[in-house]
């Protein structure tokens, strides 16, 4: 009687949810996936612009805090207030700076810009890419990882089956939910996710939820 109340609290809380077959699905397959649901229905989307200043502002996140990230990314808009590669690149290195964006990702923003201005890097071409490929091409680019890209392919395109097993907000959330000892390694991530194939997006925001 009491499962039965639950899913009906399920189904009632994410009814108008643009994913709510994706989090039912997700729910029956892992009982504290259903408590964490239950427990923060109004979990957040993770979300970035698509394009040039989506990764900017991921390349600046980059072993960050959230608030602090998003400080510096916001005097960084002060000073473009029409962001595009060509506009980035008028800065001075000293004006950037003065933002807090420091000087190694000051260049992987200008080795971006780069790329895109010479045609190297299309957006249109690599928005058509699957997750694989998109992630390869774009860990091509200096100062592009595979967290980096990862956050781009859920945050920015929104495709469903995004893991960032580097992600030490995830780690910490999951150790949490799962009563481990010690946050999970990146084997263990894996693992630990392979039964939420294929919708570990989903996953992954309402555990960035639990965790902020």
């Amino acid at each position: 009687m009491l499962k039965k109340q639950k899913n009906t609290s399920l189904l009632s809380l994410f009814k108008d949810h643009p994913d709510k077959k994706e989090i039912i699905y997700l729910a029956k397959k892992d009982k504290d996936l259903k408590n964490l649901f239950l427990k923060f229905p109004d979990f957040p989307q993770f979300k970035r612009s698509k394009g040039f200043e989506g990764l900017v502002r991921l390349i600046t996140e980059q072993q960050l805090s959230v608030a602090s990230a998003k400080a510096i990314f916001l005097r960084i808009k002060k000073l473009i207030p029409r962001f595009s590669p060509e506009e980035f690149l008028k800065i001075s290195t000293a004006k950037l700076q003065k933002t807090g964006l420091s000087g190694p990702k000051i260049n992987y923003c200008r080795i971006l810009a780069n790329e895109i201005i010479s045609g190297n890097l299309s957006f249109r071409s690599l928005h058509k890419l699957n997750d694989e490929k998109l992630k390869k091409r774009l860990c091509e680019i200096k100062g592009i990882g595979e967290w980096t890209a990862e956050c781009y392919l859920l945050a920015a395109l929104g495709r469903k089956d995004v893991w960032p097993v580097k992600d030490l907000g995830l780690q910490a959330a999951l150790k949490e939910i799962k009563n481990l000892d010690s946050r999970p390694n990146e084997q263990e991530m894996s693992e630990l996710a392979s039964s939420w194939i294929p919708y570990r997006s989903i996953v992954a925001n309402v555990l960035w939820a639990s965790h902020d």
